[in-house]
């Protein structure tokens, strides 16, 4: 009668010992549970430093700069390090992207859009996206022209607000994505809407909850799908989603609603042309549901990422006043009070450029790269990868390297300056050690356009505006705050106009 359930428990107890052990030459890390995997291990580090690029690096700290987990039933292999993170994103058959359940869920159940596919559908999607955009004025002079009027209202509507609030200051650190998003809504859905108009702001609501919602890892919900029963937090995460699909495709049907053939407006009106020539046929990776989740996909990624990063360029002016007037004195050498900053001032002004690159390299508003995955049983620096293990590129890691920077704590935007020769003028240098827009084939698509986006909007608002720390109030923390990509957190500060 026992026999059974001793033999039943027998078989539990070895299953779950087989599910303990490691592939061979598996990379080091925590130990594994059954079922769980070393889930209670990193949510344990998450919660010790409340942001994941903190958690991430201690796992390297401790085992190496190529470690390896499991998160559920998925292998994760975590790579930091600049020889590793650049072997690694060089690798082709690292190239491809996850396909767990938080990656198809975003995008109605299916993997779509330029993020999160692969193979031949990504190539498709990301060379189309491109060539397009760039006949929309992507990386040209016209985009140049859209920024700047998006600079100047918000340096305008700063200028006024910070008047009006006085010494108590302004919450700023969403100060950015408004404008940033509505010159990504120009080139991808053409229209632009003013600053407080409200569809605009409910949008900007949906974009900052999402990105909070989860990192790049996928999250718990990505590790062990069937959780996302157990947490009510699901409902919301599922809910934003949905919104933000529900308020594209509203958008592509009003687009396909006053479509004029031959005269696109925009991206969607091209994309909803070559719709139109092809058709949905067989073996075509182009449709409304993926023009949906490539809208989606470029407002998420595209908005974060400037928009966060600008945000941390206000909190450190607040915090180094003394660089913000270096700042101040170049504009006003190269530039004057009586005109606003162009591209053209872009190559004088060196120590404003360094400045923008300290900020990305010590604020890594993208600290990990997302996801890979390998696509074969595979060697990389002495240990075994096994095809499909997801692997994340810890960007991080270079930037602040101890033995490349050595001093990588301290915000000094002097190391990417060069002096000039004989007494020429001093030049800003790129160090290959910066990479906050990743490396390799999956480089960030919308790399042109972010670096004009900061470099267009730090210098009009840097020229219109001075920041400080409100009297009284602690200087903001730098730590920042987790989701797909790393925010600065509420932090106020007092607005003067300069002039």
């Amino acid at each position: 009668m026992w026999l059974p359930v001793v033999l039943f428990v027998v078989i539990l107890l070895i299953l779950a010992y087989l599910d303990t052990v490691k592939p061979k030459n598996f990379p080091p890390g925590p130990r594994w549970l059954p079922i769980i995997g070393s889930l209670s291990t990193v949510l344990r580090i998450i919660r010790k430093h409340g942001v994941h690029y903190l958690a991430w690096a201690e796992l390297a700290q401790e085992y190496g700069t190529v470690v390896g987990l499991r998160l559920g039933w998925t292998k994760y292999i975590l790579i930091a390090g600049k020889e590793a993170v650049t072997e690694g994103l060089a690798r082709e058959e690292f190239d491809a992207r996850p396909d767990g359940f938080a990656f198809r869920h975003r995008t109605m159940g299916i993997r779509r859009g330029v993020i999160f596919t692969d193979g031949e559908e990504w190539k498709e999607q990301r060379r189309f996206s491109l060539r397009h955009l760039r006949d929309l004025g992507f990386g040209t002079r016209s985009m140049e022209l859209m920024l700047r009027e998006e600079a100047i209202e918000m340096a305008t509507r700063l200028a006024d607000m910070g008047r009006r609030a006085g010494p108590a200051g302004l919450d700023v650190h969403k100060a950015y994505t408004i404008p940033v998003l509505n010159s990504l809504w120009v080139m991808t859905a053409g229209e632009r809407h003013p600053h407080d108009d409200e569809k605009l702001l409910k949008f900007t609501g949906l974009v900052n909850q999402i990105s909070r919602s989860i990192d790049v890892s996928g999250g718990i919900f990505n590790a062990i799908p069937f959780l996302r029963f157990l947490m009510p937090r699901f409902k919301e995460y599922d809910s934003l989603h949905k919104q933000m699909w529900t308020f594209f495709q509203e958008t592509v049907k009003e687009h396909q609603r006053t479509l004029s053939d031959g005269h696109p407006r925009d991206l969607i009106d091209v994309y909803l042309q070559e719709l139109k020539e092809q058709g949905e046929m067989n073996g075509s990776s182009f449709s409304q549901n993926q023009l949906i989740a490539l809208c989606k996909d470029l407002f998420s990624a595209g908005s974060e990422t400037t928009s966060n990063t600008l945000g941390f360029a206000t909190l450190f002016m607040v915090r180094y006043p003394e660089v913000q007037a270096k700042v101040h004195e170049e504009l006003d050498r190269v530039v004057g009070r009586d005109r606003i900053p162009t591209v053209d001032d872009k190559p004088n002004l060196p120590y404003l450029n360094a400045v923008l690159y300290e900020v990305q390299r010590i604020c890594n508003v993208a600290a990990q790269s997302i996801l890979h995955r390998s696509t074969e049983d595979s060697e990389f620096m002495g240990y075994s990868i096994p095809k499909g293990s997801m692997l994340l590129f810890n960007l991080r890691s270079l930037h602040m390297d101890k033995k490349y920077w050595g001093d990588p704590e301290v915000f000094r935007p002097e190391r990417f300056l060069v002096p000039g020769v004989n007494g020429g003028p001093t030049t800003v240098r790129i160090d290959p050690w910066l990479v906050p827009f990743g490396l390799g084939r999956r480089r960030c698509l919308g790399e042109n356009l972010a670096k004009m986006s900061l470099y267009v909007f730090f210098s009009i608002i840097s020229h219109a505006v001075c920041f400080k720390n409100p009297p009284g109030c602690p200087l903001p923390p730098t730590k920042g705050v987790t989701g797909f990509t790393l925010g600065t957190g509420p932090f106020k500060a007092v607005v003067e106009p300069r002039f």
